[in-house]
């Protein structure tokens, strides 16, 4: 329990509120998955399955509905909206996000989006589902094992190409004011994913994943590239801080019972370290070992006149 009273401790530095109370800035647990042909009426189908497993859950959390815009959420709008998804064809975008925020202007507790892919670009693209839970949800072994039991059945239902899950800063749906935070924030701990613009990096995690944190998911490509299930599980023997679960189609690795924010003057997470040096020949060369901050940069080179509107 040391590492979790450490970041117990440490994540209210991570969290920014306007002067009016609404939370802007969160600490928040994450898992973003990357899958293939998100296109298809299968996969839709799939994926709309995880959202009513989702709403079902935590629907007692849920307000809001982000489909075009912002609405109050019902079973009725939900359903609306998971028909016109399914109904759309491979080359029509859609987008869908259910969410706790009380607004686009407010940042999220628990969370579920997609966005996919088109049938235009086959195979040169991803499409992704991630959801959000509060970070403080792992501090029981019941909230551990859920977390994970999501991660495992999100993999599943989409037949996940690769993806991650651990630590990240949840901004609202309008979050372009918020990206100078979540940049500096990044800078101070390497263990924060970088996850407010999933969707960038779409077309670019083709043949290789992000990189690494906490949860690390790599598809069967993947881990046939690295040698195969044997031989990575070979290569992590003897650590006690590292374990390898599998999914239908893949192996999930997980640094450390805890994730870590990783604060810059202690440097990366040593399970991290170990993780990423197994890994690196399939990380993007564009992104760091625990969190890209790569597209983060480009944006905000287009946006130098952003300002921060909380003070770090």
């Amino acid at each position: 329990m040391i590492e979790f009273e450490k970041l117990a401790a440490m994540a209210p530095n991570l969290c920014f509120e306007l002067p009016d109370g609404t939370p802007v800035v969160k600490l928040g647990l994450i898992a973003t998955i990357y899958f293939k042909e998100g296109y298809t009426t299968e996969k839709k189908l799939k994926v709309m399955e995880c959202f009513r497993a989702f709403y079902e859950e935590f629907g007692e959390h849920l307000k809001g509905q982000l489909q075009d815009k912002y609405k109050r959420l019902t079973p009725e709008t939900f359903e609306k909206a998971a028909a016109k998804i399914v109904a759309l064809g491979g080359n029509d975008r859609y987008e869908l996000q259910l969410t706790s925020a009380a607004s686009t202007k407010e940042a999220e507790a628990y969370g579920i989006s997609t966005f996919n892919s088109f049938e235009l670009h086959k195979d040169s693209a991803r499409s992704y589902i991630k959801i959000v839970l509060p970070w403080n949800s792992l501090q029981t072994e019941a909230g551990r094992i859920r977390y994970n039991a999501w991660i495992s059945y999100l993999c599943n239902q989409v037949n996940a190409d690769h993806g991650y899950g651990g630590l990240s800063t949840i901004l609202p749906f309008d979050f372009d004011s918020y990206l100078p935070i979540e940049f500096e924030l990044a800078q101070k701990y390497l263990g924060l994913e970088v996850d407010s613009m999933v969707h960038s990096l779409a077309l670019e995690l083709i043949d290789y994943i992000k990189g690494v944190n906490w949860q690390t998911i790599i598809g069967a490509s993947f881990v046939r590239s690295l040698g195969g299930e044997d031989v990575m599980r070979k290569a992590f023997s003897g650590r006690g801080d590292i374990g390898i679960r599998g999914y239908d189609d893949g192996l999930i690795i997980q640094a450390g019972q805890y994730p870590q924010l990783g604060e810059l003057h202690e440097g990366t997470p040593a399970a991290y370290v170990a993780v990423n040096r197994i890994i690196k020949s399939i990380r993007h060369s564009g992104t760091r070992p625990t969190s890209s901050i790569l597209t983060i940069r480009r944006l905000l080179r287009r946006r130098q006149h952003c300002s921060m509107v909380c003070p770090l």
